[in-house]
């Protein structure tokens, strides 16, 4: 089978799922990306052909790109010159999805990595733009099962449409492995810094916890606005460890060896990406009960899930997991093993070549 994943919006976390799910895919299947200039190639396998084409934001200039539509006719030319036997698009674009139609000749997937737009990036055009693409495509994957009813309410769509294949696996990062050790009461926070991820929530958990551990400290590694966190963060410097710039690949794996534990205090969400790496490391996590997020954590046995929103309920699962070193090596075991018997990209990949099987035995939308 001939693959084209489209991945016009990559950034971030995106590189890596696109280019882990393009490698498994690939070792029976041949797979083309195509992908913004300048991506990131380090993480694809040779055995994806990576094209790179101009698919920034085009709205910058409308008149030239919009009006003439040379990239997406360029885009449109690379893809007809591929004849794929179906295409998968990861991330939506409210310019060039308007022309879709012109593709209708091909089975169109879909992955909606989030139904909703997190708060504060709620764009119009993003909006508009996932609506299209989801109108035109023949199946949907989502990363859980609330994702899916959240998708199939918002968008009225049948549910035989919608599948869903759990995030997967990011244990390419060990490769990076150094030799930094476990530091007892050393907890992780990691990733880009957002509103919707609650840190405000975590930050005072971290003080009520610091009551029993004086010796806490909570490792904030991500880039982002700290601004709002800042007062809170200086009324004692010795809790916290902040690294707030980009944090590349090289360097993910020193802050998941050194954490106990790593913490997802998000308030709103559909997936992530951190538990995987969590996992991979061996690492129990703490989250909160938003989205799809809960469903990958068997509370009690790869981590513990509590309510979103609550400080307390966080210190109470924090301290918990401190004092019993035993329970969090256990947690981190099972943790490890879910990744590997649920979370395996040669699972998602058999799962997702099953989606592109229905989409290819619809009639096009």
């Amino acid at each position: 089978m001939k693959i084209l994943i489209l991945a016009m919006n990559i950034k971030g976390g995106m590189v890596h799922y696109v280019s882990q799910l393009a490698n498994a895919l690939s070792e029976e299947n041949d797979v083309v990306v195509i992908a913004p200039i300048g991506v990131n190639r380090d993480t694809f396998s040779e055995n994806v052909r990576l094209t790179e084409l101009p698919l920034g934001n085009i709205a910058r200039n409308f008149i030239v790109n919009t009006l003439i539509v040379t990239r997406p006719l360029n885009l449109i030319r690379t893809i007809r010159r591929e004849n794929p036997d179906v295409i998968h698009i990861q991330e939506p674009h409210l310019w060039w999805s308007f022309f879709l139609p012109y593709l209708s000749k091909y089975p169109l997937v879909f992955t909606v990595h989030d139904v909703n737009p997190h708060p504060g990036d709620r764009r119009f055009d993003q909006i508009i733009g996932q609506k299209h693409v989801v109108d035109h495509s023949n199946d949907l994957i989502v990363h859980g099962e609330s994702a899916k009813k959240e998708l199939l309410t918002k968008y009225s769509i049948p549910e035989s449409r919608c599948h869903v294949i759990p995030h997967g696996d990011y244990s390419f990062f060990s490769q990076y492995k150094t030799d930094a050790t476990t530091e007892k009461e050393t907890i992780l926070f990691f990733g880009r810094i957002e509103d919707y991820k609650g840190l405000e929530y975590l930050i005072n958990a971290i003080y009520i916890v610091s009551d029993v551990y004086p010796e806490i400290k909570l490792i904030i590694a991500g880039q982002g606005d700290l601004t709002r966190y800042e007062d809170k963060i200086r009324e004692n410097t010795d809790l916290f460890e902040i690294y707030n710039e980009y944090i590349s690949d090289s360097r993910v794996a020193e802050f998941f060896q050194r954490a106990s534990l790593v913490v997802l205090p998000y308030i709103e969400g559909t997936q992530t990406g951190i538990i995987p790496i969590a996992y991979a490391f061996k690492k129990p996590v703490i989250v909160t009960d938003v989205g799809s997020i809960p469903e990958v954590v068997e509370h009690g046995k790869t981590g513990l899930v509590v309510r979103s929103r609550d400080a307390f309920a966080l210190a109470d699962a924090i301290q918990e997991l401190l004092h019993d070193e035993a329970m969090r090596q256990r947690m981190g075991i099972e943790a490890h093993k879910k990744m590997q018997n649920e979370l395996s990209w040669d699972v998602i990949a058999r799962k997702t070549v099953d989606v592109y099987a229905c989409a290819m035995s619809r009639d096009n939308v």
